[in-house]
């Protein structure tokens, strides 16, 4: 039986939108940090509690609920930390105040709207398309461009603007001159004649933009109060990942989550985030791999973040041209939604 991709495609994306999206706008985000014991979460659009996840974030407007024994620890948006290690039913407003919020969930990165399939995954790996800096605002900092490996490649050519380098690596320093303000833009050339250009003729993905000196300033800073804090790496890594990517920090986002991955970290969480901002900056085979390590670490539970990131792994396959993988991934995403979301809303898919 042929699958109904369009019609599975576009239910799966109605019904987990519904109960589990990004708001529209940048609110205030207090970060589960760490979880011991029976904690539970109920987020404000859903009818009952679930197991607490660390690592996900909530809304002053969501609660927690201790059993016995339990602790939790709330990183709040203030960058102040509330721990609770008493049974009962607590807003998590009443421990993280709504007052200067740094940390805030990125307003526009969860976009609902599917990308139409580009270039097929056979012939993607066979391009030297930019994985870092890509779609991103950068610091004034030295900055090392990445990209692909290409089979058969043994020479690769960088341009950005009027600077040129060449290496025989996947990756060269960029020592050019970086203006505040300005917008970059990476081409890289193989010596096969596979360009990066073949992936992002317009480039859409291929670019980073420095930040004005004031605003590197000020961010700075506060990256330096979240780094005194005595954290955990993961702790710490988390905070910082989502601190950055709401200022479309990208490239730092991604640097700091990519250390957690290759130091081996068991929170799918952290898997989850890598992928979404793969995603979000058209890396489809880099978040396509970072989701099946997540989901490899899920087992058999049902959870939000398992959801999102068989939801993810669905829509980076569809983007690939992968049909019927998209299917069977976003398949299993609605019916993960709708076991929680029963819960959410008895009404949904009765």
């Amino acid at each position: 039986m042929k699958l109904n991709w369009k019609g599975t495609i576009q239910a799966t994306l109605t019904l987990i939108l519904i109960g589990w999206a990004t708001p529209v706008l940048s609110s205030p985000a207090h970060i589960l940090i760490d979880v011991r014991g029976n904690v539970q979460v109920k987020k404000v659009q859903w009818k009952d509690f679930h197991k607490a996840e660390s690592g996900i974030t909530l809304s002053g407007e969501d609660k927690i609920k201790l059993g016995s024994n339990a602790s939790v620890t709330v990183y709040c948006s203030d960058r102040n930390r509330w721990t609770v290690e008493q049974p009962g039913t607590y807003l998590v407003s009443k421990g993280c105040s709504e007052g200067e919020a740094v940390i805030r969930l990125c307003p526009d990165c969860n976009n609902d709207k599917l990308r139409p399939p580009s270039i097929k995954e056979e012939t993607l790996q066979q391009l030297p398309y930019v994985i870092s800096p890509r779609d991103t605002y950068v610091f004034n900092d030295s900055l090392t461009i990445r990209w692909n490996e290409v089979s058969g490649a043994t020479n690769y050519t960088v341009m950005v603007e009027d600077w040129e380098g060449e290496t025989n690596e996947t990756q060269i320093l960029y020592d050019g001159e970086l203006e505040p303000g300005e917008p970059y833009f990476v081409t890289v050339v193989a010596d096969n004649g596979a360009t990066s250009k073949q992936e992002d003729e317009d480039y859409y993905y291929s670019w980073f933009t420095v930040l004005e000196e004031e605003e590197a300033k000020t961010l700075r800073e506060q990256v330096a109060v979240i780094k005194q804090q005595k954290l955990s790496q993961e702790q710490e890594g988390l905070i910082l990942a989502y601190f950055y990517r709401e200022k479309k920090l990208n490239f730092e986002a991604i640097q700091v989550l990519e250390g957690l991955v290759k130091s081996e970290s068991q929170k799918e969480t952290v898997y989850k985030l890598l992928g979404d901002i793969y995603r979000q900056v058209g890396l489809s085979l880099m978040a396509k791999e970072v989701y099946q390590q997540g989901l490899a670490l899920t087992g058999g539970e049902k959870s939000e973040v398992k959801a999102m990131m068989q939801w993810g792994l669905g829509e980076v396959e569809y983007v690939l041209g992968n049909r019927d993988e998209a299917v069977e991934w976003l398949e299993k995403a609605r019916a993960n939604y709708l076991a929680l979301g029963k819960q959410l809303n008895k009404e949904e898919g009765e």
